[in-house]
Formats: C-alpha cells, structure tokens, sequence
C-alpha cells in the first residue's frame, strides 16, 4: 500500500476539476484498506493475548503438579505438558518471556527424574529447541547453534590443554595423584563433551 501510494505521487496531476474526485476516491480506497488492516492486527492481539493468559493459568496449574514415581510414567508425563503447552498457541513476541518460565518448571520436573545426566540434558535441550522450532525463531536457533559450537570448541581445548599439560610432568605415571586428578578432569570433560556435540547435531538438522 505503501508502494501504491508512492505511484499515486509520482504519477502526476491532472486538471483541477478532476483532481478532488479521484483523490477524494483514491483517499477513501486507502481508508479502506488500512481500516480493514487494523481489524485484523486487533484479532490477532486478542487471540495471541486469550493464549498468554491460557498459558499463564496452565503455568500456575502446573507448579502444583506432582511428577509420578515411576520413572517411564514421569516422563511420560511431562511430554505431555510439553504437548499441551504446545497446543496452547503463540503468543505474542513481547510476551514470550513465559516461555522461559514454562522452561525453569520443566527443568525442576526433569531433575526429579532418575535419569543420566546425559538423557535430562538432552531431554531438556530437546524441549527447548522444539518451543524454538514451533515459533519458527531462526534468529534465535542461529544463536543456539553458535553457541553450541563455541561450546563444543571449548571442551575440545581444555581436554587439549590437561593432555598436554600430562607431558610437562615429572614421573607421570598412572598412579600418580596429580596424574589420576587430570585424567579424571579429562574423563569428565568427555562425557561432557559428547553430550554438548550430540546437542549440535541436533541443532544441524533442523532446517531453518
């Protein structure tokens, strides 16, 4: 409409007697249109906004609910919320920070679950990459993707910096304290590290 209105300036004048009736016809079209333009942005508002307010009331529903004991029907479960939470809808991107707090919730659920700590991490960066993917925030997921692979870069040095600070020690043999210490840092960065490249692939494969 915009661009339209542009044309209509650069097109140029005609005679006088003309020139009040087609504007006055052009000026009400242009009314038309943008009064038909603001209803819609204003059901839109109001959709978006009756699913903040369906979501903050299943929020607070939520931070009541009592995870089960059994491990399967717990995790069960809370893909359920998950599911829900989905079927909700979008609110609007100023209001999107309730997403983060659905996020603080399932991670309180999640830690109740006897589960490795490689499967909670990855159950939970999985629901988080899915609430990305239904917003179809790629702006966001570029951010994610990036700072995985800082991530992943990260570990890779310092597992790199504890091999080779191995070599510069005297009498390093397996028993070793300070040795023994290394080598179990370095163990624990490699879990560490196979869980953060597992979230990368992740992340590789979603198109965005």
């Amino acid at each position: 409409m915009k661009q339209i209105q542009d044309q209509w300036r650069n097109i140029g004048h005609v005679p006088k007697k003309q020139s009040d009736v087609i504007w006055k016809e052009f000026k009400d079209a242009c009314n038309h249109y943008f009064n038909r333009l603001n209803k819609t942005y204003a059901a839109k508002n109001d959709a978006e906004h009756a699913v903040y307010d369906a979501k903050k009331q299943y929020l607070t529903e939520l931070k009541e609910f009592s995870l089960p004991t059994d491990h399967k029907e717990g995790l069960q479960a809370i893909k359920q919320h998950i599911q829900n939470w989905k079927d909700l809808g979008k609110v609007a991107h100023n209001k999107r920070y309730i997403e983060s707090k659905f996020n603080k919730v399932l991670d309180h659920l999640f830690d109740q679950l006897t589960l490795s700590k490689k499967d909670m991490e990855l159950e939970k960066f999985n629901s988080k990459i899915d609430q990305l993917v239904d917003n179809k925030d790629n702006k966001q997921l570029a951010y994610e993707i990036n700072s995985v692979q800082r991530k992943v870069e990260e570990i890779q040095n310092e597992i790199f910096q504890l091999e080779n600070n191995i070599q510069f020690i005297t009498n390093a043999k397996k028993d070793n304290p300070l040795i023994k210490e290394i080598n179990k840092n370095i163990d624990k960065l490699g879990e560490d590290l196979n869980i953060w490249k597992e979230k990368l692939t992740l992340l590789r494969n979603i198109s965005l």
